[in-house]
């Protein structure tokens, strides 16, 4: 049996991508439904997803250029731009994706931020220091859909190649994308449990809410997506065995399925259904329950990439 091509600099990848694209929907959506800056909870979750989206998409990028062959020739792939080249695209797509996300962040940086962030770079780059703050929601538009392209991408990479029948379906794009969203409104949940003294109630309803929506629309692939493996061709039935019976079983319907997306869903409806019902205001939340259910989304996310890139690449081998 050949060894799999691609390993865990791929998967980490995936994952801060999609974590990234996450990151920067959750915030474009709380700028968007914000009207004059009078919703204290949708700027909280703005700026803290604004802060976070540049960063795991630029480490995990850096880890995609390393883990090619020849990584000094990376700069060959902005050379031409192949509309038949998932890697041609999506190569495009991340650099226009952290562009956006970096003049988002600035533009959610207040004067005495910006001042640090210039303090050290030469005077003739002070010009450069402008306030962009009036364009947050210009950007969050702009950015809206690349965000998309980009947790929709990390699926397409796979399922562009054929020759993998685990990949092989247009629903692991759509997996990924819903995966790659509740990943990223999980790590702005992180962020927020653990700035204790800016605790804000309203602000866990909104994460937690859009969260409940994403991890619901996740699982409804998921299923699907094995009922239409069971109902493919012999070859898709084989790869599906890998997690149902095979070596993947227990990670995939335990740790992914079972504490990676059921559990923190069950754990956030709870939480928030009182919120729902209530009559008389906000609702207190546990910050260390919404940090673990977090970490819990987190890891899912993870182990879903983990699962579809090493048992896709077996199932070309069995």
């Amino acid at each position: 049996m050949k060894h799999p091509e691609w390993g865990y600099l791929i998967i980490v990848y995936l994952f801060l991508g999609g974590l990234s694209a996450g990151a920067f929907f959750v915030s474009a959506l709380a700028t968007l439904l914000q009207r004059n800056g009078d919703t204290p909870a949708y700027t909280r979750v703005a700026r803290l997803g604004a802060m976070l989206a540049p960063w795991p998409v630029i480490i995990g990028s850096t880890l995609l250029i390393f883990d090619l062959g020849r990584w000094y020739h990376f700069w060959k792939l902005f050379m031409h731009f192949r509309w038949t080249s998932p890697m041609s695209i999506g190569s495009w797509l991340l650099i226009a994706f952290t562009l956006i996300t970096l003049a988002y962040l600035w533009a959610w940086l207040s004067a005495e931020e910006r001042e640090k962030a210039f303090f050290r770079l030469p005077r003739y780059l002070a010009s450069l220091n402008r306030d962009f703050s009036a364009h947050r929601r210009q950007i969050a538009l702009l950015g809206m859909p690349v965000s998309i392209g980009v947790g929709i991408y990390t699926g397409v990479l796979l399922g562009a190649v054929q020759s993998r029948p685990f990949w092989n379906t247009n629903l692991v794009a759509q997996m990924f994308l819903f995966s790659a969203l509740s990943s990223g409104c999980a790590a702005v949940t992180l962020l927020l449990a653990f700035r204790r003294k800016d605790y804000d109630a309203c602000s866990f309803q909104l994460l937690y809410t859009l969260d409940i929506c994403l991890l619901a629309l996740e699982f409804f692939i998921v299923v699907p997506y094995i009922v239409h493996g069971e109902l493919s061709v012999q070859a898709v039935k084989d790869s599906l065995a890998l997690i149902l019976g095979g070596p993947f079983t227990v990670i995939f319907w335990l740790f992914f399925l079972g504490l990676g997306l059921l559990l923190p869903l069950v754990i956030e409806a709870f939480e928030t259904l009182p919120a729902w019902m209530s009559q008389a205001g906000a609702v207190h939340y546990r910050t260390s329950v919404a940090a673990v259910t977090a970490l819990l989304v987190l890891a899912g996310g993870f182990l879903l990439r983990y699962i579809f890139v090493f048992a896709g690449q077996m199932s070309a081998f069995r």
